[in-house]
C-alpha cells in the first residue's frame, strides 16, 4: 500500500521585490542617517549655532543681492516700487553680512528673537486657551506655559544661552525629521505589503 504525501499549499505572503524594497528602504536608510546627524549636532550646539548663523547671514545676503537686482529690473522697466527695493536690499545684505562678519552678535540676536518669540507664543497659547475653553484646552495652554517658562529660561541666561540655544533647536529639529523619515518609511513598507499581499 502506497502512501502519497501533498505538500500544503504555500501561505506566506511573498517578499517584496527588490524595487519595492528600494522604495521605502532608501528612505528609511536616510531617516537613519538624518536622525544620527541629529544625534551628533546635539553633542557640538556650539558648532551647530555657529554653522546655522553663518548660513543665516549667507541667505540674507543672497537674498539682499536678489533684492536690488529686481529693483534694478524694475527701473529698466519703467515702474515699479524701485527705492522700497533697492533700500529693502541694502538693508538686508547689511544684515547678512554682520552676521557672517560678527557670528557672536548675530547669535546673541537671534537667541534673543527667539526667546521672545517662545515667550509671545506661549503666552498667546495660554491666554487663548483658558478664554476659549474648547475641547482639550488643557493641553494647549500646559504647551504654552511650558513654551513661557522657556522663553523667559533663555532670556534670563542671555547672552550665555545663545551658546546652546539655536544649536539644540537645530540639532532636535534635524533628529526629528530622521524620526519622521524612518516612520514614513516603515508606513509605505506596510502598505506595499499589503497591496502585494
Amino acid at each position: 500500500m502506497e502512501t502519497r504525501f501533498e505538500r500544503a499549499p504555500e501561505t506566506r505572503p511573498e517578499r517584496p521585490s527588490k524595487g519595492a524594497s528600494a522604495v521605502w528602504g532608501a528612505p528609511f536608510l536616510l531617516g537613519m542617517l538624518t536622525a544620527a546627524a541629529g544625534i551628533v549636532l546635539l553633542g557640538a550646539t556650539f558648532f551647530t549655532s555657529m554653522v546655522t548663523i553663518f548660513f543665516i547671514g549667507m541667505m540674507l545676503v543672497i537674498g539682499g543681492i536678489a533684492e536690488i537686482v529686481a529693483g534694478v529690473r524694475l527701473r529698466a522697466q519703467g515702474g515699479g516700487p524701485f527705492w522700497s527695493f533697492i533700500l529693502g536690499g541694502l538693508l538686508t545684505s547689511v544684515v547678512g553680512i554682520l552676521a557672517v562678519v560678527f557670528p557672536g552678535a548675530g547669535l546673541a540676536s537671534l537667541t534673543l528673537l527667539l526667546a521672545g518669540f517662545f515667550f509671545a507664543n506661549g503666552l498667546f497659547h495660554v491666554i487663548t486657551s483658558v478664554m476659549d475653553r474648547y475641547p482639550q484646552w488643557g493641553w494647549d495652554a500646559a504647551f504654552g506655559l511650558i513654551s513661557v517658562f522657556l522663553g523667559i529660561s533663555v532670556m534670563a541666561q542671555w547672552p550665555t544661552s545663545s551658546v546652546w540655544l539655536v544649536g539644540t533647536l537645530v540639532g532636535v529639529g534635524v533628529f526629528f525629521r530622521g524620526i519622521a523619515m524612518m516612520s514614513g518609511s516603515l508606513a509605505l513598507r506596510r502598505g506595499i505589503r499589503q497591496v502585494t499581499a
